[in-house]
């Protein structure tokens, strides 16, 4: 059964701890920011008599031993029973709690029964490991309980591909949180957001907060469109040349802006992990390009004269990523090819003879390739 929406685990879960916290709480799946927003509405609900344990289950190392599984020999555990010096009820809140888990499950299951009236334990983790027997029964408990909750990741498309993205969950998410941070967004500039920015909702959140401290809170403002967002957002993935020109040779516009957005903002890595020196990006990025443009013209020049498609790749020297080749022979004409190459040459003339910026060159050949913008010759550029 797949999981269900994380907005709504979250209402869920509101719901649940209306009349105070269960003796146990298990939160679980691969998003951390829903997760963590769990965590933070449960410890609100930490009654003001109560002593709160907060534990970082990254501290346990995965391959550490497991002679303290009984519940006797987890001090926290037994803290949960009753009889603390200082408080009427102990809640224990287990973050990332992975490995804390699979150490202590078993304790857990055997301390279960008798956790004192109040006390409460939260455990926070991406997986949690059900392997034993008494473990697997525990959680099937608390999950027909309720106290069982899967946070996964938010998708950016709708599960009927028909509708577009827009229409995804991210989006959407995304829409109206801009609305509660006083940043209102249209559906296509929430889009807009997640295509240069990513995915993770943290980083979308900020990025919405650090608008809202630009712009200032707008209730009274008409939610902001595509055209009012230009220049003003921040780049939070890194990218490389080699994206870029799969995104240029697989007719992707949004990819290779994004891609050389996050070259210029964020950098390239070289071998060696150092990044480059935004010098150096131009040159990097229009000679892998050429190659590629060229390899893929060979190809095509040779399809057209009718070598059989299956056998490009070997007459082309190409052994690796055959069938991402082979799209892009099909996908690009040489008329095509032969105006990306002139484009490529066009664009390093440039860059020798004004100074111009790398990243605004690079964009005019995005220009030149995906719109048919005008290629400048030798003789226009006065050489």
């Amino acid at each position: 059964m797949a999981a269900p929406n994380p907005i709504l685990e979250l209402k869920r879960l509101k719901k649940l701890v209306g009349a105070g916290l269960p003796s146990i709480v298990l939160l679980h799946g691969p998003s951390e920011y829903f997760r963590s927003k769990a965590m933070s509405g449960l410890l609100l609900r930490v009654a003001e008599d109560a002593e709160l344990r907060t534990v970082d289950g990254a501290e346990v190392r995965a391959g550490d031993d497991e002679e303290s599984q009984s519940a006797a020999a987890v001090p926290v555990l037994q803290d949960l029973r009753g009889g603390g010096l200082f408080a009427a009820a102990t809640v224990v809140a287990v973050r990332r709690g992975a490995n804390w888990w699979k150490k202590h499950s078993a304790a857990v299951a055997e301390v279960a029964s008798m956790i004192q009236a109040g006390s409460s334990l939260i455990v926070e983790a991406p997986k949690l490991d059900k392997r034993k027997r008494a473990v697997a029964a525990l959680v099937k408990q608390l999950a027909a309980e309720g106290c069982v909750f899967e946070f996964r990741d938010l998708y950016d498309m709708p599960y009927e591909r028909s509708r577009g993205p827009l229409e995804g969950e991210l989006c959407q998410w995304l829409v109206q949180t801009s609305k509660q941070l006083g940043v209102e967004l249209t559906p296509e500039s929430a889009w807009l957001v997640v295509s240069q920015v990513g995915k993770s909702p943290s980083e979308l959140t900020g990025e919405l907060e650090r608008l809202r401290d630009t712009l200032g809170e707008g209730a009274a403002r008409a939610p902001l469109a595509p055209q009012d967002l230009a220049g003003k957002l921040s780049v939070m993935f890194e990218s490389t040349p080699f994206e870029f020109a799969e995104a240029v040779l697989g007719g992707d516009r949004r990819s290779a802006q994004r891609s050389l957005a996050a070259m210029y903002q964020r950098g390239v890595k070289q071998q060696d992990g150092k990044a480059m020196d935004a010098g150096g990006v131009l040159p990097f990025t229009t000679s892998w390009l050429y190659r590629q443009i060229g390899v893929v013209y060979e190809g095509r020049v040779l399809f057209d004269e009718g070598t059989s498609m299956r056998d490009l790749p070997a007459r082309c020297g190409v052994r690796q990523f055959a069938d991402r080749f082979l799209a892009q022979v099909k996908q690009n004409d040489q008329r095509q090819l032969q105006r990306g190459l002139v484009a490529l040459h066009a664009c390093l003339r440039k860059s020798r003879t004004s100074g111009e910026d790398g990243e605004v060159l690079l964009e005019r050949f995005l220009a030149q390739w995906f719109d048919g913008a005008p290629v400048e010759t030798a003789e226009e550029l006065e050489l």
